[in-house]
């Protein structure tokens, strides 16, 4: 058995599905990220460092699904090879581009999360290990 505990909530303006971008990264959308008393010692100054991370669980989406569709797609596909919300397991990970932090908020931009979506954990986005210029994904076929 897993068990995960919140180490913080998100809040932002979508309130429901459907309201979020596909992808938040281009956004200028602010969201605040309250990190919980426990673990704001973990964020120390989070000086030098412009984006981060965020993991959280996507707590209103669908679960049971294996093949997910657009309506942009003919087929259906499997959830293992998109980013839809609709997995067995709804960890999303985005990029948040920082705008300030202060005691224990982190203020981005880019997260396409809902209101109140609980956070898994927050790491540095590092430009020489999280960027691969060659990769290929579904995109490129």
């Amino acid at each position: 058995m897993i068990t995960l505990e919140p180490v913080g909530i998100v809040y932002s303006p979508y309130k429901r599905q459907g309201e979020a971008p596909r992808q938040g990264r281009d956004s200028p959308v602010i969201s605040t990220l309250e990190i919980f008393p426990p673990y704001i010692p973990a964020l120390g100054t989070m000086d030098g460092i412009s984006h981060i991370w965020v993991l959280y669980w996507m707590d209103r989406a669908e679960r049971d699904l294996l093949l997910a569709r657009r309506s942009d797609w003919k087929e259906p596909r499997p959830v293992f090879s998109i980013r839809s919300p609709a997995r067995p397991n709804p960890i999303a990970l985005s990029i948040g581009t920082i705008q300030s932090v202060s005691g224990g908020t982190i203020t981005v931009s880019g997260l396409e999360a809902l209101d109140g979506s609980p956070i898994l954990d927050i790491k540095p986005y590092i430009h020489s290990l999280d960027c691969i210029p060659t990769a290929k994904d579904t995109h490129d076929l």
